[in-house]
């Protein structure tokens, strides 16, 4: 059967898989499906159940005609006999809790401002749960009416925003208990900082988690690992960190605490690294120090809805970890022991793991991605990375319906002679002889990477009759910590000579490339670099910047990162004595020499990159007289492409695309 092109509309069909949670017996495992809704204009999620063979049964089916609902985040009780998970089905998220053969689903917090993290108690009968502000029931008929607040916004730190967030409020993100049996609420912290990932003790009787509480939170955030006794009741401070952490995770036999971290500070974006920390001692071995990748997954992609973070998983015998790791184009899983002897790659190549869970040390449960999957659950064998089997395949129909252009890998040389990484996408309907032009992607980042999962967009592209090319550029994650770090200072230097090496090596190599119909596109600081090549060269014919950067100067102040963000990636360049350097570091600096056709993406609520680059770019280049338009998104944030309502994804790419084809021969 001939296939058909993919399409935009397509973002419709599209099933996500992700968070796989093995359970205590070994024989089951629960994920998150995620799917969109055209009618209500977003997502909603369910769990599923199976037994390790095939696509399981879908565990709850939640519908609501007020809203989407998401029930996510699937932990088994420690005996196996419950399924938790958290839900938004009456308004605000909270813990649920579901017969491990299934049934009804029984509400088990009521909190008002709804439920973070949670965690079980080893014993079964308490969760650890992360509540933001002062604990509020939804069944409290009997409290006091609250003085009406002002809508006046009053701003006194220096980190007092985020992208996605948007203005941070006082309330503080506080640990407390719950008793599956009373159903009370025990507080644990206090004070005014934010706590988060609450890991129990395999004894029960401590309580690991995250916060900073440094009196300097605004220029150097570094949390620590805070110990409390759940007998005495007393908090102590266990390890002050040198970075940011995640995946805080309790060997079985209680002696050790692993963290994905560094020691670098909190401006560092080289590898992440697995370190080990004795809770006899508070002793640190990074046991990934000589291993020169990055821990989790930095591979990016536009079809992906897996909620999951990275995670460092320990065996039954407390004697090693896995772990995921950024190689290349490739996210695969790895083990580590404790004296810090690495695996080889225990997962396929030509793939990425977007979330993992081990069953024993023979059998892992990934959700594995590649070039023609979002991703699926998969039972690796971890004797043979080639020995895997596929368990789900809910995107079937759509794959068996739409062609999916296969990428071709190569590597080549910059101008200094360092190896680059890249992949071009075939047109959809390829003949030999044919001419196609050719649209050149460039990532966001920096310190991130392109590689082995299916990108929506770059399909669309191909699907529309263009050679798409992708490189990773000195700044990507994947190729070590020097090449990451490699950017920092030199921003718009060898990073630009990377990309555009990869373009003369595509022009060479690929007959099929129309060197007269060369366009180029790229987000975030992909964005930075597409005003960035506009403003050196005009061999492409037209570009289309999203979400970008034109104006280091005015970054600083307004960016939720801005003020560390710039200094740190341009070689502490400070905001008045460097003045000029970050002005000549600017694309905005030099727009009289674009001549480029350049279209503007970007969100309204992007305060990651504000709207107002967007609106400097625009004003410049239309007041030069250069052809320009500019599109704003309401309502959505730096992570429109990727999670932005599904209308306007698809109008975004209807832009972008229509931009490029309206310019062809």
């Amino acid at each position: 059967m001939l296939k058909r092109p993919i399409t935009v509309e397509d973002l419709y069909k599209f099933k996500f898989v992700g968070d796989p949670q093995v359970s205590p017996t070994k024989d089951k495992v629960a994920y998150v499906l995620t799917q969109v809704d055209k009618e209500k204009d977003g997502y909603y999620s369910s769990l599923c159940v199976t037994n390790l063979k095939n696509e399981g049964q879908q565990f709850t089916n939640y519908y609501s005609n007020e809203r989407l609902v998401k029930d996510t985040s699937p932990k088994w009780s420690p005996d196996g006999n419950f399924l938790a998970f958290r839900s938004n089905r009456t308004g605000k998220n909270q813990v649920w809790l579901l017969p491990s053969n299934g049934g009804e689903a029984i509400q088990l917090t009521d909190i008002k401002q709804g439920v973070g993290e949670f965690e079980w108690s080893p014993d079964g009968k308490q969760l650890a749960l992360t509540i933001t502000g002062d604990l509020a029931l939804s069944s409290d008929k009997n409290e006091e009416p609250k003085e009406e607040k002002s809508d006046v916004k009053v701003i006194s730190r220096l980190r007092y925003k985020g992208d996605g967030v948007g203005i941070y409020n006082d309330d503080y993100k506080h640990i407390y208990l719950f008793d599956l049996e009373s159903h009370s609420y025990t507080k644990v912290t206090g004070g005014d900082h934010h706590f988060s990932q609450p890991r129990f003790s395999p004894n029960g009787r401590n309580l690991f988690y995250i916060a900073t509480k440094a009196e300097d939170q605004e220029w150097g955030y570094l949390p620590a690992i805070w110990k409390y006794n759940l007998d005495s009741k007393v908090e102590s401070l266990f390890y002050q960190a040198e970075s940011y952490l995640s995946a805080l995770s309790i060997s079985p036999d209680g002696k050790w605490l692993a963290v994905a971290g560094h020691t670098r500070g909190e401006r560092s974006q080289g590898n992440t690294d697995v370190l080990l920390l004795s809770i006899a001692t508070g002793n640190l071995t990074n046991l990934t120090e000589g291993y020169d990748y990055t821990v989790g997954n930095l591979v990016g992609v536009d079809a992906k809805y897996d909620p999951a973070e990275p995670r460092l998983i320990w065996d039954e015998t407390s004697s090693h970890l896995y772990f995921s790791a950024t190689v290349g184009g490739d996210c695969q899983l790895f083990k580590v022991t404790l004296d810090g002897k690495i695996s080889g790659a225990l997962s396929p190549a030509v793939a990425t793991i977007t979330s993992f869970d081990l069953v024993n040390d023979d059998k892992a449960v990934l959700v594995l991605a590649n070039p023609h999957s979002t991703g699926d659950l998969t039972v690796q064998d971890l004797s043979n990375p080639a020995s895997f089997s596929k368990i789900t395949n809910w995107n079937q129909d759509l794959y068996q319906d739409v062609h999916l252009s296969t990428p071709e890998n190569f590597h080549y040389k910059s101008t200094d002679g360092l190896e680059i990484e890249g992949w071009v996408l075939k047109p959809f309907g390829y003949e030999e002889g044919e001419k196609y032009p050719m649209i050149l992607q460039i990532h966001g980042g920096p310190a991130t990477a392109y590689g082995n999962g299916l990108h929506h967009e770059m399909q669309v592209m191909a699907a529309k009759g263009y050679v798409v090319l992708y490189t990773n550029p000195r700044g990507s994650q994947g190729y070590g910590h020097d090449f990451v770090n490699a950017v920092i200072g030199d921003y718009g230097g060898m990073d630009y000579e990377d990309i555009i090496a990869g373009v003369d090596y595509a022009l060479a190599n690929y007959s099929y490339i129309d060197q007269s119909q060369l366009f180029v596109t790229g987000g975030s600081y992909g964005g930075y670099m597409t005003n960035v090549i506009v403003t050196r060269t005009d061999r492409f014919k037209a570009a289309v910047t999203q979400r970008s950067i034109c104006n280091w100067h005015s970054f600083y102040g307004t960016s939720d990162i801005g003020f560390y963000f710039t200094e740190w990636q341009h070689g502490h360049a400070d905001l008045w004595d460097d003045a000029e350097t970050l002005l000549k570091l600017s694309p905005l600096h030099y727009a009289r020499n674009v001549k480029t056709p350049t279209l503007i993406l970007h969100s309204e609520e992007d305060l990651r990159c504000p709207m107002e680059q967007a609106e400097q770019w625009y004003i410049a280049l239309k007041r030069l007289g250069v052809e320009t338009k500019l599109v704003r998104f309401p309502d959505e944030t730096h992570e429109l492409s990727r999670s932005g309502k599904p209308k306007h994804r698809i109008e975004r790419l209807e832009h972008l695309i229509g931009w490029f084809d309206a310019r062809l021969n």
